[in-house]
């Protein structure tokens, strides 16, 4: 038995030993990894045996593709310094209902619609302020949710995504409202039914 169990954690501990992410460089160099973030112009990681937790930096321009530790890949396409491609000759107007028409599609809000839904619930009637703060606290423009990270760097473009992304915020966290009172709501009535149908 003791045996069994010391194997068991031996094969564990080499699993967590070999679950690592692998850079991989366009010059063809592999670098073993944990990343922990990729953002628009660099992908910040560790290497997996550092005791410091020293963050390393690594521009997304040298990065042909992270393979994750789950199997997933993220390939990485060469962008262009400017949006010529992407926008040519757009005017500020147009740039700003892009902003607004990526928000429709790309914005969802979930998470502040069952953040106040929680706060409703659990602390009915003020976790009313609670959802009103989360409503009122303006969206993070996340890279992965525009449809050319390009336009993050577009002013105007910004301006349109932030204001419909706000609308989206507020109308979700005003859904959470809802969601929070009915569940409580259901609540007290099926306590209330259970205690009156007990003799």
């Amino acid at each position: 038995m003791k045996g069994a169990v010391l194997l068991l954690l031996f094969f564990s501990l080499h699993h967590l030993l070999l679950a690592q992410d692998t850079i991989i460089k366009k010059t063809g160099e592999e670098i073993p990894s944990r990343v922990l973030e990729i953002t628009l112009h660099e992908v910040l990681y560790q290497h997996p045996d550092s005791l410091q937790g020293i963050t390393w930096r690594l521009p997304k321009a040298e990065v042909f593709m992270v393979k994750f530790e789950n199997g997933t890949k993220e390939v990485f396409e060469q962008q262009p310094d400017s949006l010529s491609g992407i926008a040519p000759g757009m005017t500020a107007d147009e740039l700003y209902a892009l902003g607004m028409a990526d928000a429709k599609q790309y914005y969802k809000g979930n998470g502040a619609m069952w953040g106040s839904a929680a706060s409703t619930m659990v602390m009915f009637p003020l976790g009313l302020a609670g959802s009103l703060v989360i409503g009122a606290t303006p969206p993070k423009v996340k890279s992965t949710l525009v449809s050319d990270v390009r336009l993050l760097e577009e002013q105007d473009y910004l301006k349109g995504y932030k204001e419909q992304a706000a609308r989206k915020k507020r109308g979700k966290a005003l859904a959470g409202v809802g969601i929070g009172a009915g569940i409580q709501l259901g609540l007290i009535i099926l306590i209330v039914s259970t205690l009156s149908a007990t003799p």
